[in-house]
């Protein structure tokens, strides 16, 4: 069976199976999902797939999103269960998914524009589009992700912090599959933000308001529907404790059991064993060997997303030093204005209590 494109006709089969083809984006007024013609090397080597990876592409085509859909409804082949890492930015995601990716057992994709859209769908329609039609939509779209590529067995997708809202939907219409939740203690998190440039700076606060309106924080705490008059560290602050409030609330309501939370200074303070335990986690039982692989130091001592770049813990340490020495007594005063909070909903005591390897 062939399928029209925009520009040619391709099988059914390569569309949906062949891993040259990645489902990239979707336009809802014209009914088109997206797909990028790629190199499997172009994937392993990107540090995002999202809009910055669209140029370097062999091509693209869109067919019918009710066509694809209607394709993928039909066909009964069983494809890899993926696995997740969720987190809320600054955490060294980017350098654990191109850890697991050096052995056989995983693919890393690292931060799928798709995912990006369908959580921004999510947030401007989940009021308007049928509960149906979404489910349909989004298990559709993330089965394409997972298809048999050449260099690794399990996909597994690193997802934007933007898409964070989409956690429970994995959850509940994908209940085999398992997640991580990467995180940070609120310091780490501040440092991060200011080291950042000032472009990136002015994005917090459009993050914030998009986090805010993912759950029922603001029902709760009505004072922070309006975030407009708090400080750039404030709108930092409170970013990091939503995105953990909105973590710990879908893990609950929809699996904890699946869910594995690890904070980034345990990660990088014991790298070879907290991959090992998350191997096991994600069904895979690596090898010493295979750990040697994903510790080489090609990847742990680079910028994860700029890898001509040496970068590592003592690098990362020294920063943060720097940051601490220019900005230490703003830091400790908004640690101690959110703090009563962070105590008062126990996100941290939940993340801890749900720690990868116990």
């Amino acid at each position: 069976m062939l399928i029209k494109t925009t520009d040619f006709r391709i099988s059914a089969p390569a569309l949906l199976f062949d891993p040259e083809y990645f489902v990239f984006d979707f336009d809802l007024d014209s009914e088109l999902t997206r797909f990028l013609v790629v190199e499997e090397e172009k994937l392993v080597l990107a540090p995002f797939i999202d809009i910055r990876f669209e140029p370097i592409a062999k091509g693209q085509f869109s067919v019918s999103t009710r066509e694809l859909v209607s394709l993928e409804g039909m066909h009964n082949i069983k494809r890899p269960p993926s696995v997740f890492v969720f987190h809320h930015a600054f955490v060294c995601s980017t350098l654990l998914a191109r850890c697991m990716n050096q052995i056989d057992a995983f693919f890393s994709l690292k931060e799928p524009w798709i995912l990006r859209r369908l959580a921004d769908l999510k947030r401007a329609r989940a009021h308007v589009i049928p509960r149906a039609q979404w489910r349909e939509t989004f298990t559709c779209y993330l089965n394409l992700l997972a298809k048999n590529y050449q260099t690794g067995t399990t996909p597994l997708i690193k997802v934007t912090n933007v898409a964070n809202n989409l956690l429970e939907d994995v959850l509940r219409y994908f209940p085999g599959q398992k997640i991580l939740y990467l995180y940070s203690d609120l310091e780490s998190f501040l440092v991060s933000n200011l080291k950042k440039p000032p472009d990136t700076q002015k994005k917090m606060l459009g993050l914030a308001a998009g986090f805010l309106s993912d759950g029922d924080f603001t029902q709760r705490f009505p004072r922070f529907s309006d975030v407009n008059g708090l400080s750039f560290l404030q709108v930092c602050a409170l970013t990091w404790l939503v995105n953990l409030y909105n973590f710990r609330r879908s893990a609950e309501q929809f699996g904890p059991a699946k869910v594995k939370a690890l904070e980034m200074n345990d990660f990088l303070a014991d790298m070879g064993r907290n991959l090992t335990s998350l191997s096991i986690f994600f069904g895979y039982k690596a090898t010493p060997a295979e750990i040697e692989s994903m510790l080489d130091p090609g990847i742990i001592n680079r910028d994860a997303k700029h890898q001509q770049v040496p970068y590592g813990r003592q690098s990362k340490q020294a920063e943060a030093a720097q940051v601490l020495g220019n900005y230490g007594s703003e830091i400790k005063g908004t640690i101690n204005w959110i703090n009563p909070l962070v105590e008062q909903l126990g996100v941290l005591e939940y993340c801890k209590g749900h720690q990868l390897g116990e």
